[in-house]
């Protein structure tokens, strides 16, 4: 069984795969400050809910954005697991890195593209959303090409809350009309549609340079809000980022039968 780990700005989500199934999926609030107990006895806990030892582990795949996390999380999962651990980097990563500065590559980055050009081939645009919104072009072969960055709709929901005092956090539903008549739906107007305005338009420009017959895939905790409202978004996958991992983990150890 291996034990998959994507380290993000908000959350860390855990995964457990018994071959390719995914068996159990986990939760956990990032805290930078979180030591290495903490790490131990998270995994732990998990892996008693899922009726597994830490004995029956063959290997841990982790994609951290969170460096500070990373020493904490090694020897937790060391003191836990005897297996190895694969941390995806420029230096481990399965697929080329088709870019001015390979190293700049955020992990998590790396193993979407991974996931998205094994399961729904390429030339493709994998979009997750998460605290930004990555946009990861993938060539035919596999390669990564670059992309673009923006900021979600919750990260620029609460700036503007925090800056200006006469507005407020709301949610973030889709609104039917972009008229608001109130102050709230004014916000949800201006943040949600405009999001899936934003978005849109750059699927657009990315088919326009890359490729117009460039495929789209979503993933990320409101990959699937995106989906549903603009047509140009084909796939949605929530656990891509996951099954990128456990592909990675299968590349680097060449685990004969697997994908």
């Amino acid at each position: 069984m291996i034990l998959t780990y994507d380290v993000g700005n908000t959350n860390i989500v855990v995964g457990l795969f018994d071959g390719d199934a995914i068996v159990g999926r986990w939760r956990f609030t990032t805290r930078r400050e979180r030591t290495a107990d903490e790490m131990r006895l998270e995994a732990r806990g998990a892996l008693a809910e899922a009726k597994v030892t830490p004995g029956a582990i063959e290997g841990v795949a982790v994609a951290s954005v969170v460096p500070s996390l990373q020493p904490a999380l090694a020897e937790g999962l060391r003191s836990l697991v005897d297996c190895d651990i694969l941390w995806i980097d420029a230096r481990t990563s399965p697929i080329r890195l088709d870019v001015d500065d390979p190293w700049s590559v955020g992990a998590d980055r790396i193993v979407d593209c991974v996931a998205g050009h094994a399961l729904y081939g390429g030339p493709l645009l994998v979009i997750d959303f998460g605290t930004a919104i990555t946009f990861n072009l993938v060539s035919k072969d596999g390669a990564f090409q670059g992309g673009a960055i923006a900021p979600e709709m919750r990260l620029a929901a609460d700036a503007l809350a925090q800056r200006a005092a006469q507005l407020f956090s709301t949610s973030l539903d889709a609104p039917a009309t972009v008229i608001g008549r109130t102050t709230a739906s004014n916000l949800r107007a201006g943040l949600v549609l405009g999001f899936f305005d934003l978005v849109a338009g750059l699927i657009a420009r990315f088919r326009a340079e890359a490729d117009p017959a460039l495929r789209v895939l979503a993933t990320g905790g409101k990959g699937a809000l995106y989906a549903e409202h603009i047509d140009a978004i084909e796939f949605y996958d929530p656990d891509l980022t996951l099954k990128g991992l456990r592909l990675c983990w299968d590349k680097s150890h060449k685990a004969p039968g697997r994908r």
